[in-house]
This record gives structure tokens, C-alpha cells and sequence, in this order.
């Protein structure tokens, strides 16, 4: 989507942002003095170092590829977001009133940060999707009734099956809440003194949302602790509650949001869908699912040692 290629499962350059982004995350989750003394990055500190090495190897992938699109680029061929992020750049009739221009050296910065960003979030979030469904059995049986009656096996799920599958996205939104494996948005900035429910935040102050917080809410959730998609289906069991769903914080909210937040939701359905529509899931008898969230820029669940996997039925072309 960002790069318009796709990569072998061996290809080295993709392996090594792999490996990269998992040590990023790593150095990034420990709590690291200079985030709050920031004269302390002018010490010598092996934790900075790494840190400061993961981010110039991170966007040398991305500077690599949009150097590559300019090269390439064709305002009668928009391959991807890319593209379309340097057609916009370089629009000289651009409406100031109602859209922003992007500057062309802030194009690199917003493609890494949707690769970045999505490419933790999404497997992260499908990672915990599947934490649950072998939790909870019966809930997994029931996404996947849904989908044998709303799709069937003749074809693979779409991303225009998502308004006919409620229970599936009821499931997704749970995940998103009761989890909240992105408890923090990522820092804001204040562009002005301001007042916040009587609080006094001065400028150019670092912001952060506890969206944990609000996700386990006793306020606005009935039993928060329990993990019961039934909460986000409307009265007729037909649709989703979006008085509910809307209470849920995973990407932040507003015109500051996260930009990635509508692609994120969408891979996880088309993903979730399609693994549980071909496959079952499940664990060892006798294994204890350890639900225990590792702290971190996202939080991640322990490694599930007896996690097992078999087809539902078998192989076929499917289109």
C-alpha cells in the first residue's frame, strides 16, 4: 500500500526492518531518563545510542523508496500512497481554505509513519485477536457461524462484508478495548496556553492520553474487566452500537488522530476474517492462556507455547 511492491517472506531488506522494528520497540518501552530531563541526551547513555541507531536505520527504508518514486513518478500513474503523497506535494492548485499542501521533505516522515506505525499496531492487534479467540472458544465459534452464513467458502471475506458481519466487528472493537495494547497516544504538543476541565496546561507542553484509562472507564463501561463483545451489538443483535464503539480509544481522536487509524481497523477485519474463515484455532489441553500484558510502546502478550492451528475444511481455489 505505501510502496506499491510486494516482498518475498524471505526477502532480506523486509527481515531487516522486521528485526529492527522488534528492537525498536524494545528500547523504546523501557523508561528512559532523557523523555523526561531532556539535557540528559547531551550524556553519553548506551540506551540514546541504540535508540538514536533504530531510527536512522528505520528511515533509511522509507527515504530509499520515496527517493526511488520521484524517480519513477507519473502524474498518470498513482501507484500508491506514495504517489499520492508526491502529487499532492507538488499540486500547484491546491485550495489553502479547505487542505493543507505537504511540504516535499515531510514526505518521508509521513510514509514512515504509516509503515512504522501500522506495521507494529496491525500484527500487534491481530496478535491479541487471536489471544482471545482461544480464550474464549465459544466466541470464535460464533464469529465463525457468522461468517459461513454471511460468505460462505466460495470466496474470501471483503472489505464490503463488513457491515454484514456485526458480531466479527463487535469482536474487533472488544479486542481494541480490553486490551488496549496502544494504552497511550503518541505525544502531542500544546500550540497554546489552554484550560482543560479547570486544569492549566501552558504551551508547547508534552501531551499525552491515557487511553487505557478511558477504555476501563467504570463510568462508561458495565463490568470493564470482563471481555464481552456482546456489548458493542445494538438491541436487535443486527448492527453495531456506535454510541459504544465511538467511546472506544485505540487510534486517538479528532483532527490530531492518528493518521493510519482507518487502514489499521481495516486490515484487522480483512486478516481476522479471512484467518478464521479458512482456519481454527486453539490450545493444548491443559494450557493456561496467560493474558498478562508485557509493558511496552505497544503491549504485548507473553509467547503462547501450545498455540494450535488446523484447517476447517478442506483446500480449494477460492477467489
Amino acid at each position: 500500500m505505501c510502496f506499491g511492491r510486494r516482498y518475498d517472506h524471505n526477502d532480506q531488506e523486509l527481515l531487516n526492518i522486521v528485526n529492527v522494528s522488534e528492537q525498536f520497540t524494545d528500547t523504546a518501552a523501557s523508561a528512559n531518563p532523557v523523555d523526561f530531563i531532556p539535557v540528559l541526551q547531551y550524556l553519553p547513555s548506551r540506551a540514546m545510542s541504540s535508540f538514536k541507531d533504530f531510527n536512522k536505520r528505520l528511515v533509511s527504508f522509507p527515504q530509499k523508496l520515496v527517493k526511488e518514486h520521484y524517480e519513477t513518478f507519473d502524474k498518470n500513474n498513482i501507484r500508491d500512497i506514495t504517489d499520492a503523497l508526491i502529487e499532492q506535494s507538488l499540486e500547484k492548485n491546491v485550495d489553502t481554505k479547505n487542505s493543507t499542501q505537504i511540504p516535499k521533505e515531510k514526505i518521508v516522515n509521513l510514509v514512515n509513519d504509516l509503515f512504522g506505525a501500522g506495521f507494529d499496531a496491525v500484527t500487534t492487534g491481530l496478535s491479541w485477536c487471536l489471544m482471545y479467540l482461544v480464550m474464549y472458544p465459544n466466541i470464535q465459534k460464533r464469529i465463525q457461524e457468522e461468517l459461513d452464513q454471511v460468505i460462505g467458502q466460495e470466496r474470501r471475506p471483503r472489505l464490503s462484508d463488513q457491515g454484514m458481519l456485526p458480531y466479527m466487528e463487535a469482536f474487533i472493537l472488544e479486542m481494541f478495548r480490553h486490551s488496549s495494547y496502544l494504552p497511550f497516544t503518541i505525544p502531542h504538543s500544546t500550540t497554546r496556553d489552554t484550560v482543560l476541565n479547570g486544569y492549566y496546561i501552558p504551551k508547547d507542553r508534552c501531551v499525552f492520553v491515557n487511553q487505557w484509562q478511558v477504555n476501563h472507564d467504570k463510568k462508561l463501561w458495565k463490568d470493564p474487566q470482563t471481555f464481552n463483545p456482546e456489548r458493542f451489538l445494538n438491541a436487535e443483535r443486527t448492527g453495531v452500537n456506535k454510541e459504544n464503539a465511538e467511546k472506544v480509544m485505540t487510534f486517538g481522536l479528532g483532527k490530531r488522530r492518528c493518521i493510519g487509524d482507518f487502514i489499521g481497523r481495516w486490515q484487522i477485519f480483512l486478516f481476522l476474517s479471512i484467518l478464521l474463515q479458512q482456519l481454527e484455532f486453539s490450545v493444548s489441553d491443559r494450557t493456561k492462556v496467560d493474558m498478562t500484558p508485557l509493558y511496552g510502546l505497544t503491549m504485548k502478550h507473553k509467547r503462547c507455547m501450545h498455540f494450535q492451528v488446523k484447517q476447517r475444511f478442506p483446500m480449494k481455489s477460492i477467489n
